[in-house]
């Protein structure tokens, strides 16, 4: 059956090559805003009645995603128009992220849930198709299995949701950027529950719940960015594997009870940004925009169409990273080791573009950055950030990162190419207090030294009492076993592995280990 399916996902996609349209449609009229108030969110808005309106065909409703407001979609090159101009009846909602700071989903899922309703009643109909972005994909489940929505919508069709969370929000959190993370408010509940634990706790107490039987949700996602100096290009040297600079693919492919819609646009790989561009996704979102009910299913589970992209259970991650992050209050100096004959590509995130950054190797080179803000996409998180970038060649030894600045933070992330590699193993991401917690780094192409070494253990991004202590085996491998800590909440485990590889040069690698500990009735 896999093997099936992967042929006709693949002759679906060389298809699509050949007939993929270049859009162009006519500017809709202004949607009209209902249930006005002092607060964006709770309002939601009507789209005008196309001429060719078509009543046989469902009511779209468009979910905004992560930091995003309904003019997501109601752009120059929005679905408001595509839809419009082909007969639909629309509406658009505003959830609490529209005001400014993001809520998680519970928040936004019940505040949906109610929309839904209205929306309904406003149009006379039974039930709706959503179209959603990014986190909006996860507001909308929580709001169909968790606050009762379900009756009410027969299609959800996802563009690029992280259903299995984002590193990038890891990241947030780390001991490493959590100085810039906080200085540039992307630490809200929006962002604290993408964690890549935060999901898997969230996965577990949703998706085996009956209420999932009665809506079809498709799923879609990209694999490209939209350049040198955007949001979404930066982003991807966090993000494992296959990704659109915001949302990883096995992610996006990540609802075990979802439909395989599709990846990319055929023969262009699409970026977080272009994945809810009309003229890039509308073709392949519209004939599955379909008034099929699937209310009441035999009260069995519907079988998932996609086995290529499964989510992970067990933690089996490889890094090539080097990380570095902290204040800078005057000048701030920050150290690492590189092997030589390799090549890595640094960026130097900051708040402020009037901060000085230099990279200065082991002979005493001293090496300047490209500098610019990236063009912004708000459901990127550190959109906002003052890129420094590098391409440096590794010169075995010492190199020094110095920034001089006032009031502000840096993170400094280094992708190597070539050398060595860390494998990160766990058994799972979500733990009851008290709990034992697992660790082995394994180093492809080097050894730890003989050193003990201790870990930063945070939560939401401030420096637990707790220690982690990591050991070196015989062979050069880590492990690490440790308490889950008593107070319930995301953690990550951040700390530099340092090892000699087989020239006796001596490197630096990154690790972050993100987790989730329980409370005592099971929930975060």
């Amino acid at each position: 059956m896999a093997n099936k399916i992967t042929k006709i996902v693949t002759a679906a996609a060389v298809l699509a090559t050949l007939v993929a349209p270049q859009a162009a449609f006519a500017a809709a009229p202004a949607p009209i805003l209902k249930n006005d108030g002092a607060a964006k969110a709770g309002d939601w808005y009507v789209g005008a009645t196309p001429p060719n309106v078509d009543y046989n065909k469902p009511v779209i409703l468009f979910v905004q995603g992560l930091h995003s407001d309904y003019t997501t979609w109601y752009t120059s090159d929005g679905f408001y128009d595509a839809a419009y101009n082909a007969g639909y009846r629309t509406a658009f909602v505003q959830l609490y992220d529209a005001d400014g700071t993001g809520q998680d989903m519970w928040d936004n899922g019940y505040l949906l849930s109610g929309l839904i309703n209205k929306v309904k009643n406003y149009y006379g109909v039974s039930k709706l198709n959503l179209v959603v972005h990014s986190k909006g994909g996860i507001d909308t489940q929580t709001a169909l299995v968790h606050y009762g929505a379900y009756p009410y919508v027969n299609v959800v069709h996802q563009l690029s949701t992280p259903n299995q969370g984002s590193e990038l929000a890891d990241m947030a959190y780390s001991s490493w950027t959590w100085w810039l993370g906080a200085l540039m408010g992307q630490q809200d509940d929006a962002v604290y529950s993408l964690q890549t634990s935060y999901m898997d706790y969230f996965r577990s107490v949703t998706d085996g719940r009956a209420e999932n039987n009665y809506t079809r949700t498709y799923m879609s996602g990209g694999t490209g960015d939209d350049g040198f100096f955007s949001a979404t290009y930066y982003s991807r040297a966090v993000l494992p594997g296959e990704d659109d600079g915001a949302v990883a693919i096995y992610s996006a492919f990540g609802l075990p009870n979802g439909y395989y819609g599709f990846t990319d646009n055929g023969s262009e790989r699409l970026s977080h940004t272009k994945m809810r561009w009309a003229s890039k996704t509308w073709w392949q979102v519209r004939p599955k925009l379909t008034t099929y009910n699937y209310y009441g299913v035999s009260g069995s589970t519907l079988a998932a169409t996609t086995t290529s992209y499964m989510a992970k259970k067990s933690v089996d991650e490889t890094t090539s990273n080097i990380m570095r992050g902290g204040a800078v209050n005057g000048q701030a100096v920050d150290t690492f080791t590189m092997e030589s004959g390799v090549q890595a590509s640094v960026d130097v995130m900051t708040s402020k573009s009037a901060t000085k950054v230099k990279l200065v190797s082991p002979s005493g080179k001293e090496y300047l950055p490209t500098t610019g803000q990236a063009q912004q996409d708000e459901a990127v998180l550190f959109a906002d950030a003052v890129h420094n970038t590098f391409a440096i060649t590794g010169e075995a030894g010492t190199w020094s990162l110095v920034a001089e600045g006032d009031s502000d933070a840096y993170f400094m992330l280094a992708t190597v190419d070539g050398g060595t590699k860390a494998d990160v193993k766990a058994a799972k991401k979500v733990f009851k207090k008290g709990e034992k917690v697992d660790l082995a780094i394994n180093l492809q192409g080097g050894k730890a030294d003989k050193k003990v070494k201790k870990a930063k253990l945070t939560k939401s991004g401030k420096t637990s009492a707790q220690d982690v202590a990591l050991t070196v085996n015989g062979d050069g491998s880590l492990a690490s076993s440790f308490t889950a800590p008593t107070e319930a909440g995301v953690y990550n485990v951040s700390f530099d592995v340092e090892g000699v590889n087989a020239k006796g040069e001596k490197f630096t690698r990154s690790v972050n280990y993100n987790f989730a500990v329980l409370d005592e009735n099971g929930k975060l």
